[in-house]
This record gives structure tokens, C-alpha cells and sequence, in this order.
């Protein structure tokens, strides 16, 4: 029995998040995972003060200010955090570490594809669909099944319900 559909898809993505783990470098892809949860932290820490500030948003409903607010300080942060990215990637190509970087960025990828392949498992088995044919006939999914069952012992109570 070859392989499936399934197995095709779980695979690309797997492959796509290697390939832009190398392609990026390491040193990108740290930089581009802090920026965002550093950018996540600072617009719940910043948007209402944004919101205060702002006087052109002052006649809009104040959800709709902070919701504003915390796009902006967000984007902005993430902007930022990607200027600081670039320059410590062209120091890494300048120091000639880029050939490391990359493999270890390859690392990283594959890393987060696993992640990203058990977070779609993870769905596929709260709605209902781990009983469908495509899915019980990949080879891939009963590799997600064994690695969730090592994990489900660290998720939250609400979840491990969830999960068969």
C-alpha cells in the first residue's frame, strides 16, 4: 500500500517548513519567533496607552480603539524586530557562518513542522475527523497519534479530555 494523499500533504508541509528553516537560517528564524511573541507581549502591554495617546481615535468606541491600538503596537513591533533580524543575518553572512546557520536553521524547520503537523492532529481529533478514511488510512497519522499521546500528559486538563 503506497501512499496517500494524506501522507502527501503531512509531508509537504513538513518539507516547506525545512526548506524555509534553511532558506531563512537559524539566526532569522529565533529572531522572527522572538519578534513576534516579543511584538504579542508589548501590544497587550502597550495598546491602551495607545489608545489614550491617539487623538484621532478618540471618538471610536473604546473596544475598537484598543483592538486598533494593539494592531498597530503589534505590526510595529514585529517591523522592528524584523529590522533586527536582517542585521544580525548580515552579520552572520559577513563572519561566514551563513553555511551552519542554514543546517541549523533546516533543524529548526523540521522542528516546527512536527509542531505544526501534531497542532493539525491535535484539530483533526477535536472535530471529529481522525475517524474519516484519509485519515485512518495515512502512515503519517499513526506517527502524530504515538507523539500526542507523549505529549497529552503536559497539556492542559481541557484538552487531554479532548483527545482520544
Amino acid at each position: 500500500m503506497g501512499l496517500g494523499l494524506t501522507d502527501g500533504i503531512l509531508g509537504a508541509i513538513l518539507l516547506l517548513s525545512v526548506v524555509v528553516g534553511a532558506w531563512r537560517g537559524l539566526v532569522y528564524e529565533l529572531m522572527s519567533l522572538a519578534g513576534w511573541l516579543t511584538a504579542f507581549v508589548l501590544a497587550q502591554w502597550l495598546a491602551q496607552d495607545v489608545a489614550d495617546w491617539l487623538p484621532v481615535w478618540r471618538d471610536a468606541a473604546a473596544q475598537v480603539r484598543y483592538a486598533l491600538s494593539f494592531v498597530l503596537v503589534f505590526v510595529a513591533s514585529v517591523f522592528a524586530a524584523s529590522m533586527v533580524s536582517w542585521v544580525l543575518r548580515k552579520v552572520v553572512d559577513t563572519v561566514g557562518l551563513r553555511p551552519a546557520d542554514r543546517s541549523l536553521g533546516a533543524l529548526f524547520g523540521l522542528i516546527r513542522g512536527v509542531v505544526v503537523l501534531m497542532v493539525l492532529a491535535t484539530v483533526v481529533q477535536l472535530v471529529g475527523l481522525h475517524k474519516e478514511i484519509w485519515w485512518r488510512q495515512s502512515h503519517v497519522t499513526p506517527v502524530l497519534d504515538v507523539l500526542l499521546s507523549g505529549i497529552k500528559p503536559v497539556l492542559p486538563q481541557r484538552l487531554q479530555e479532548y483527545l482520544r
